[in-house]
């Protein structure tokens, strides 16, 4: 598991250093910090855990192209989730844009008994200043599992510099279905974001019949805090 995260961590930083070799059209964003319960699609992957992660995003033409990845160490079995995104805006104007997204991420997973896997998704935005509303659709190859999810949220600035960001989520799943509702709240300096995120989670998911997910949420809260750089 640790040799396979090696590679993918020299993967990363090659695509970083195409992302950044164009500053105007490219971001790169580095963060750190502690979550209770790393969830994937409305599910427990990991107890809590430190982690790292990166998100990269460069614009082309014609289409905006994005990595990711986060790692989850572990002394025994580190736990990772790398992703591709590529996707372009379809309707343009003064007000927002529909924006179509296709994903695709690599499960490497530090538990015993919850195998890797790869999964393909598809999301449409309807990015606003008001409320952004989306859909998207989900299929894990290795595990046959596919859903649906719907959510909205907004993104509020606060006085001080701070900013909150609410949304609520919806999804159905062939084994389970989740309904989620979450608060952000950060506050940048200069590129430096320490932020906080405090999510309710509620699943029908049972851990006695599948194995691709830790513990039900049975209306459990999950934490994430921590500090991300913005370059």
């Amino acid at each position: 598991m640790k040799s396979m995260n090696k590679v993918l961590i020299v993967i990363t930083m090659l695509f970083l250093s195409m992302f950044k070799s164009q500053a105007d059209n490219s971001s790169v964003t580095v963060s750190s910090g502690y979550v209770s319960e790393y969830l994937v699609n409305g599910v427990a992957r990991s107890a809590g855990s430190a982690f790292v992660g990166f998100a990269a995003q460069k614009s082309t033409k014609y289409v905006d192209i994005g990595v990711n990845g986060t790692l989850l160490p572990d002394s025994n079995f580190d736990q990772s989730h790398w992703g591709l995104t590529l996707g372009n805006d379809l309707i343009k104007s003064d007000t927002g844009a529909l924006n179509l997204t296709f994903g695709a991420t690599r499960h490497q997973s530090g538990i015993v008994n919850i195998p890797n896997s790869t999964e393909f998704d598809v999301k449409l935005t309807l990015d606003n200043k008001y409320i952004v509303p989306y859909v998207r659709g989900t299929y894990d190859i290795d595990l046959e599992l596919g859903g649906f999810f719907g959510g909205v949220y907004r993104v509020q600035e606060l006085p001080l510099g701070a900013v909150i960001v609410p949304s609520v989520e919806y999804g159905v799943v062939e084994d389970y279905d989740v309904v989620s509702a979450k608060l952000t709240l950060s506050r940048p300096i200069q590129s430096v974001v320490p932020f906080v995120e405090v999510s309710w989670t509620d699943n029908n998911f049972d851990v006695a019949n599948y194995n691709f997910a830790t513990v039900e949420l049975d209306g459990d809260i999950v934490v994430t805090a921590g500090i991300s750089i913005n370059f």
